[in-house]
């Protein structure tokens, strides 16, 4: 029949080649020197990675927050940049996962390139995150509200311990 060995497709590559070396060595230091410290070649919009906040990365919160596992699946697939997008506060999925104690959710960001190093404005790594009280779906009261904010760092150092020999990971 029409039957063709394995080995005799015609292997023209040529049209394929990468740019020259130096400028594909350019556009790779360019865009880690300003966009990517964590080295991860994937190019993610400054609107993702930059330090601010926008609806994407709220309602990133807000699955986060739920426990929402599928919506964040979603989400990494639909662009691998969620893992590493930041909000105003230096955090992002990864500080929330945590915040919110979702390994599940942790796993899913690490898998896809979320950054384990990376600080907050306040210099906290996102294993570092106080975790946040059981999601209750409304505002906390005023008077409570001494219980969200950040102390000086004097007292931060309670969290970091471990808690007792019994923690499972």
């Amino acid at each position: 029949g029409d039957h063709t060995p394995a080995g005799a497709m015609p292997r023209r590559v040529t049209s394929l080649a990468p740019p020259p070396a130096p400028l594909a060595a350019l556009c790779f230091l360019a865009l880690v020197a300003i966009a990517l410290p964590s080295a991860l070649a994937l190019e993610c919009d400054e609107a993702m990675t930059g330090f601010h906040d926008n609806d994407i990365k709220s309602q990133a919160w807000q699955d986060i927050a739920h426990a929402n596992v599928q919506a964040v699946r979603d989400a990494v697939a639909d662009d691998p940049c969620y893992a590493m997008m930041r909000a105003g506060d230096g955090r992002g999925p990864l500080f929330w996962a945590h915040e919110f104690y979702n390994q599940e959710i942790i796993d899913v960001l690490v898998h896809h390139g979320a950054d384990r190093a990376a600080r907050d404005r306040g210099g906290k790594r996102p294993d570092q995150m106080i975790r946040a009280p059981p999601m209750t779906f409304e505002a906390p009261p005023a008077d409570d509200e001494e219980e969200y904010e950040y102390e000086p760092d004097d007292d931060d150092d309670v969290y970091v311990t471990k808690s007792s020999p019994h923690d499972e990971m």
